[in-house]
């Protein structure tokens, strides 16, 4: 979710930073002017009065921030705009942040307290790193990778440009059937040479791109190969090995895709699954606080 059409990236990024420890600092100083004020002690007791009812708000924004999960779950309910719902959630956690500091007395517990407390920073956190990565990572993808494809097609893409790859090779190294007295545009120990590479070498890679381990993988080494080929071969033959090396050079730069998209999405899998374990956590310790309060 991009904050601000206008602003550049780093405007952006900076202005999430600012904004996390902004409020964080904001809600400390107002907690700390009401104990000016003998409103409350300082530092706060989660046992206490104020205590708790830091811990029963930042209780009913966790909540509220795990209800973004249903709402994803249910859209045919259309309970309002999912861009609504992001600043909601965006903000709303930043809010919870200063709350749960202030509950906790800024330290630990006992262990459930800690390890809800660790928890819940690691949740905010990955929450902040996740919107920063969707601030920068989108606009690299549209400046870094021309020809940018959807993620999950990039293998099914490589196994029909491999297709191509053996067409063009096989072109160069053998006769049609119906063309017996021509020879071919490339034959002898150059063409089993360029089979080999085709064989070994680029099929894998465009196949399955880094997970090959295929030498082209690296640009330099992937240029190097075929300046070589280039050179050796007859000059008819020079198109059809700068297509080879643009559909190697495509499947590199899908790779690269491949990895930001990594970056842009997975740290969902870091985020929802300690979302879910805080709150959890957190629903248990309030039961076991209630005990004793």
């Amino acid at each position: 979710m991009l904050l601000g059409k206008t602003k550049t990236v780093q405007r952006r990024i900076t202005t999430i930073v600012i904004a996390t420890i902004g409020v964080t600092l904001v809600a400390v100083a107002l907690a700390r002017l009401g104990a000016l004020v003998t409103l409350w002690d300082w530092p706060p007791l989660p046992s206490s009065g104020f205590g708790v009812l830091c811990g029963v708000v930042g209780g009913a924004i966790v909540f509220f921030e795990m209800a973004i999960v249903l709402r994803k779950r249910w859209r045919r309910w259309r309970l309002g705009r999912t861009r609504l719902w992001m600043r909601l959630h965006i903000w709303m956690g930043l809010v919870c942040l200063p709350i749960i500091l202030i509950h906790a007395g800024f330290g630990f517990g006992g262990p459930l307290a800690t390890v809800t407390l660790v928890l819940f920073l690691l949740v905010t956190f990955s929450g902040v790193w996740g919107l920063i990565m969707q601030q920068w990572l989108p606009q690299k993808i549209l400046a870094d990778i021309p020809g940018e494809t959807i993620a999950s097609q990039i293998d099914r893409l490589g196994e029909y440009h491999a297709d191509e790859a053996r067409r063009i090779v096989t072109g160069l190294t053998t006769v049609p059937p119906e063309a017996e007295a021509v020879d071919p545009i490339i034959g002898g120990p150059l063409a089993v040479e360029l089979e080999a590479f085709r064989d070994d070498v680029l099929l894998p890679y465009l196949q399955r791109g880094s997970h090959s381990r295929s030498p082209l993988t690296a640009p330099a080494e992937a240029e190097r190969r075929f300046a070589r080929l280039r050179e050796a071969v007859p000059p008819e033959a020079r198109n059809d090995l700068d297509r080879l090396q643009e559909l190697a050079n495509l499947r590199r730069r899908w790779d690269a895709q491949a990895r930001l998209y990594f970056w842009l999405h997975n740290w969902l899998l870091v985020h929802l699954p300690l979302s879910v374990a805080m709150t959890a956590l957190m629903v248990l310790h309030a039961v076991r606080a209630l005990k004793y309060w």
